[in-house]
């Protein structure tokens, strides 16, 4: 009788085992279906009435009071272009410096077309005006353009992109106007190609700024009402090497040795001359700083060195040249009263750049032009003395000094304590709404969230303001990858989705960016799963160690993404790029992303963005975003003598533990998610308990990075869903093996028995 109760015991048992193996997690509790509710829409659905669009079919059409009205404009532009023989004119978004963001001097295509958005390209023939630009300006457009412009809805089926369009819109062999300063190299050989490729002809190709300038700039001059602006004439700023950079512009030009000086690059292409047209590299080499252009610390300039020679070209230089200017550049200092030599900087006016350029180009041998510079540079130098390649900066500058590291690491230091400060105001607001379900936009809305922000940083030593205009999207605005809130789209932030918050700023010790993603109410199990997935993938990432100069960025991109493959999900941007120290906020050459072309290996000392996102159409989305610097990775085997090199993070914000399903989580990303809680506790908390008595954001801190241990619990979220199967695996053999053993032992009991009976005569 024991012996079958044992069986049974272990039958019992075995049998759970099995269950419990086989079985899945059961689903949590779902909370709102954000989709299904009904509540909230795109604001353009919701929010704006048809009488805020233009409406060009009625007679007469309607226009909201956001219009920008062109007829003027347009009326004296075709004026110009008819006195120079041309067919169209076009007007693109970007600078002379092909730079992210524009200083208003250079917004002719908002001036032309009204469209304040930052991309788009215009048109204008003599009968018709088109804009194309992308998803995110289409409901803008609506709203600013008045009915002599055609928006063409880049990506859209059946919208031509603008060159063919010129090609069905113009005779063969008419003239289309542009401005060569603003078109690279590689957008006027794909317009070059397309219309001379076309089956009957095609445009031909007019430079202006040859012969009469841009003729934007001609009748926005002459605009009595709107005259264009100025550059701003801002005092420059230097950054102490000692401080900040760890390295002086002498010593990136010519005094470190062979390649890592920039002449040390130049002679190992033989190279004579090197042009350097980009804001953020002139900026780099000279440790100087501006305020031309929003959001990157950039002043309207360009360069050209030499193996003799140092020019810089920069605008207003008779007002910006101050004595402490001439002073960091060694103007009229010893050896350079005449700013003669190899090792003397000569500042020229920003318009005498061409002409420099062109006579630079009749006596030296070799001139090193960047592959993207614009077409007006790459058209002044002769092919035969022509070196298109990378500008030799783009590395220098993406390795960071051993300051700029450290600068780095202070500045989000800096930044994470303000973010604290606004999860936790966040989080108290939300949660004191009278109606936390459709809350209330004058209390905390998209574009409120982004001053409170502003507010937390500003209040940090150093701050020099934002690195990049803020993704604040709350719901199906999330969604919108590259969304930016205005007063026609913003929305409340309630209890009912996801509210992604994408920002950084800009400091002298450093640049930031961040993303965080959070939930204050009850997220639905796909969102759960959704953000889960994301931040497996972003752990995955930062866990990687590899080679030092053997890896590219394309190559760990799959790292983020795997995760998020394995539930069938994914996301249209790259996973990374690198980030500048006190520049730009996307730098060049190392960015992880498996499409991205022109990049270099990934060396010690970068710092680069760890950003994986899943975005539900519609409904919610999700991003997390890090700052990590490479450091030597501690491995136990140095193969081939190889570097090997892992990440470190420098952000220090809590991530979302409401969002986050544990049991998918590996022993390893447990560990690395409760290390980088400790990190947070170990070096912000003071500096948060320091801030007010209430210690409001140190206690949400707190809250968002308690240790989550192992725990064999299989109802229970706080425990590592592999680990608790392997135990429940090892007792299901125990009792096998348990049963096996008992079985055998009754089977031997048995047949010694029968064979006592049987030797009894029975």
């Amino acid at each position: 009788m024991a012996f079958r109760a044992l069986h049974q015991q272990v039958l019992v048992l075995i049998i759970l085992g099995i269950l419990i193996v086989t079985s899945e997690p059961m689903p949590k509790k779902k909370g709102v279906s954000y989709v299904n509710s009904g509540k909230f829409r795109f604001k353009h659905d919701a929010d704006i009435s048809e009488r805020e669009l233009r409406d060009c079919d009625p007679t007469p059409t309607f226009l909201p009071p956001t219009t920008i009205k062109t007829d003027e404009r347009l009326k004296n532009l075709r004026d110009l272009m008819a006195s120079q023989n041309l067919a169209a004119f076009m007007v693109p978004s970007e600078d002379a410096h092909q730079s992210e963001y524009i200083a208003e001097r250079d917004k002719r295509r908002k001036y032309i077309s009204g469209l304040s958005g930052s991309a788009g390209l215009a048109i204008v023939t003599a009968e018709k005006a088109a804009l194309w630009t992308d998803s995110r300006y289409w409901l803008q457009a609506d709203m600013e353009l008045d009915c002599n412009w055609l928006l063409m809805k880049s990506g859209e089926p059946d919208v031509p992109n603008s060159a063919n369009w010129l090609v069905d819109n113009l005779n063969p062999g008419v003239y289309v106007g542009f401005d060569s300063r603003l078109m690279a190299v590689s957008t006027y050989d794909y317009y070059n190609s397309t219309f001379e490729s076309a089956q009957n002809g095609g445009p031909v190709l007019v430079d202006v700024s040859t012969t009469t300038g841009n003729l934007v700039d001609t009748i926005w001059n002459a605009d009595a009402e709107n005259p264009q602006p100025s550059y701003p004439n801002k005092p420059l700023l230097i950054v102490n090497a000692e401080k900040y950079t760890g390295e002086t512009w002498r010593q990136k030009i010519w005094q470190f040795p062979e390649t890592e000086s920039i002449r040390g690059q130049m002679s190992a292409k033989d190279a004579d001359a090197l042009v350097v047209t980009k804001l953020d590299e002139i900026a780099w080499i000279f440790n100087l700083r501006g305020e031309d252009v929003p959001y990157n610390p950039m002043f309207v300039s360009y360069a050209i060195i030499t193996t003799d020679t140092i020019q810089l070209y920069l605008y207003d230089m008779n007002t910006r040249l101050t004595d402490e200017i001439r002073n960091h550049l060694g103007i009229g200092g010893p050896g350079c009263e005449s700013n003669d030599g190899d090792e003397c900087v000569t500042v020229k006016d920003y318009e005498d750049f061409i002409p420099d350029l062109i006579s630079q180009s009749l006596t030296r041998d070799k001139i090193w032009i960047s592959d993207t510079s614009s077409y007006a540079v790459y058209s002044n130098v002769p092919e035969s003395k022509r070196l298109l390649e990378a500008s030799p900066i783009l590395l220098m500058k993406a390795v960071k000094s051993e300051k700029e590291i450290e600068g780095m690491n202070y500045v989000h230091y800096k930044d994470s304590i303000a973010l604290c400060q606004l999860g936790a105001w966040m989080q108290e607001t939300v949660d004191t709404l009278e109606d936390p379900i459709n809350g209330d936009i004058n209390v905390i809305s998209e574009l409120i969230v982004e001053a409170k922000a502003t507010e937390f940083r500003s209040a940090q030593p150093d701050y020099r303001g934002l690195s990049f205009h803020t993704i604040s999207g709350f719901g199906p605005h999330a969604a919108v990858i590259h969304y930016g809130s205005s007063k026609e789209t913003d929305i409340p932030i309630t209890k009912t989705s996801t509210f992604l918050f994408d920002s950084g700023s800009q400091y002298l010790d450093g640049s930031t960016d961040i993303t965080r993603t959070f939930h204050f109410g009850t997220p639905t199990a796909f969102m759960i799963e959704a953000y889960t997935r994301v931040l497996i993938g972003h752990i995955d990432l930062a866990l990687g160690v590899f080679a030092k100069g053997q890896i590219y960025g394309r190559d760990i991109d799959a790292f983020a993404r795997e995760p998020l493959w394995r539930g069938g999900l994914d996301y249209k941007h790259g996973t990374g790029h690198g980030i500048g120290h006190f520049l730009n906020i996307h730098e060049a050459p190392i960015n992880i992303n498996a499409d991205y072309e022109g990049e270099e290996p990934i060396d010690l000392n970068v710092c680069v963005s760890d950003e994986p996102g899943y975005y539900q159409d519609g409904e919610f989305g999700i991003r997390i975003e890090d700052i990590m610097c490479s450091v030597e990775a501690d491995t136990e085997h140095k193969f081939d003598d190889a570097t090997y090199i892992t990440w470190k993070m420098a952000s220090l914000v809590p991530l979302e533990p409401p969002l986050i399903d544990f049991s998918m989580f590996t022993d390893r990303q447990l560990d690395w998610y409760n290390a980088y809680n400790q990190r947070i506790r170990t070096e912000i908390g003071s500096a948060l308990l320091a801030l007010d008595d209430n210690n409001d954001a140190y206690n949400w801190m707190m809250s968002k990075t308690k240790p989550i241990t192992y725990k064999f619990s299989l109802g229970s979220s706080g425990y590592s869903k592999s680990h608790a199967k392997t135990v429940v695996i090892w007792l299901l053999v125990c009792a096998v093996v348990i049963l096996a053993v008992s079985l055998i032992f009754i089977a031997t009991k048995q047949y010694y028995s029968r064979q006592r009976l049987k030797n009894r005569g029975f």
